[in-house]
Parts: structure tokens; C-alpha cells; sequence
């Protein structure tokens, strides 16, 4: 009994977190000069702009290694098929492709956008260049965010396009935090696996049928 309580403990812990999400924080603020991102797991910085993190990179230069030169060996040519492999490889990007839509359809359920702020200052010298500029602005930024809403869950906190005639240039703001869950990820790549090994399946089956009927008219 108490055998079966740690398994269930154990399956609840992974559980628990393969449902914690990835996230991945955005912050530019063009008129604050400011940049910065941040990917973390459970509120445990992985990566970041700031060179934070767990995998930070190393600074300091690596040692140099003295190569020891290896005794000259003479090259043999070697003879591959060419077109084997291409066709191999070919086959295999086939099978790939036709039941990829699936695990996508899978990955892409584990991403959501939460906290959303957008803000354009559209800036031009010329009245009509700048008005121009605007509902050009206006029209993308609208487009693109409607596109976010409908492929994936977004939470849009602010939206805001101004036209800044006077002002020398474009100036965004956009700020957000894209969630990702990794048992989507992992239910995306048993489903590719399951997908791709009975597509490949069904087409041995299929190039097995015409030699069998061959055979059975030459026994007649």
C-alpha cells in the first residue's frame, strides 16, 4: 500500500510539473530606451537579457588545447548511394509532413499570451505622411492581434495607437508574457510518434499488396 501511495505521488509530482508552464516575459519600451526579456519555469529564471539564469553563459575565455597531430592517413573514396538515401530521406519528409497538422494542432493549445500591452506613437514631420503612417499602423497592429486572438488564448490589457505628428519617428511599447505548458509539447510528440509509425505502417502494407498479387498470378 505504501508502494502504490509514493507511485501516485510521484505521477502527481510530474504531473504537477509538466502542467507548470513556460514563460517568457517581454518588455520594450522604445521612448524608455528599454529591452529586456526573461524566460523562467516555476518562478525559477532560465534565461534572460541580462545574461541571468540558470543556462547564463559562461564568462572568461576557455583554455586552449594543444592539438596532437595525428599520423596522415591516406583517404579511401567512399561509394554511397546517392539516390538511396535521397529517396530514403524523401520518404521519410512524406510521412513526416502528413501527420504533422495534428501535434501542432496539440502544441499550439499549450500557448497562451497573458497581460498584453501595445503602444504605437506614430511620428512623421509631414501631416499627411504621419496620417498615413497612422491608419497604416492602426490597420497592422489591429490585424495582428486579432490573428494572436484567434489561434491562441490572449489576455489584452491595453491598446493604444496615437498619431505624434512632430515627432521624428515610430515609438512601441509592447510588454507581455507567453505561457507554455510542456505536457502539450509531450502529448504533441506521442501523437507524432503514433501518427508517423502507422503512416508508415499503411504504405509497407500498401507496396506489399502489389508483389503478393504478382505472386499469386504467377502461381496460376
Amino acid at each position: 500500500m505504501i508502494g502504490w501511495l509514493i507511485v501516485l505521488g510521484i505521477l502527481a509530482l510530474l504531473l504537477g510539473l509538466l502542467l507548470s508552464p513556460l514563460v517568457f516575459a517581454l518588455d520594450y519600451d522604445d521612448p524608455k530606451d528599454r529591452f529586456f526579456w526573461k524566460l523562467s519555469w516555476l518562478g525559477i529564471p532560465l534565461l534572460s537579457s541580462e545574461g541571468k539564469g540558470v543556462f547564463r553563459k559562461k564568462t572568461g575565455k576557455p583554455e586552449k588545447k594543444e592539438r596532437r597531430k595525428e599520423p596522415e592517413t591516406e583517404e579511401k573514396p567512399e561509394h554511397t548511394d546517392k539516390k538511396g538515401k535521397l529517396k530514403r530521406y524523401w520518404k521519410i519528409a512524406q510521412n513526416s509532413l502528413s501527420v504533422l497538422p495534428k501535434p501542432l494542432r496539440r502544441l499550439w493549445k499549450g500557448l497562451s499570451l497573458r497581460h498584453l500591452t501595445v503602444g504605437v506613437q506614430v511620428g512623421r514631420f509631414d501631416a499627411k505622411e504621419c496620417a498615413l503612417a497612422y491608419g497604416a499602423a492602426n490597420a497592422a497592429v489591429y490585424a495582428a492581434v486579432g490573428l494572436l486572438s484567434s489561434a491562441m488564448r490572449v489576455h489584452l490589457e491595453q491598446l493604444t495607437v496615437q498619431c505624434a505628428f512632430g515627432q521624428e519617428r515610430s515609438r512601441w511599447v509592447i510588454r507581455g508574457r507567453l505561457h507554455f505548458c510542456p505536457l502539450s509539447a509531450l502529448l504533441a510528440l506521442g501523437s507524432f510518434a503514433m501518427g508517423y509509425v502507422m503512416q508508415k505502417n499503411r504504405q509497407e502494407d500498401a507496396e506489399k499488396e502489389p508483389a503478393a498479387e504478382k505472386e499469386h498470378a504467377a502461381a496460376r
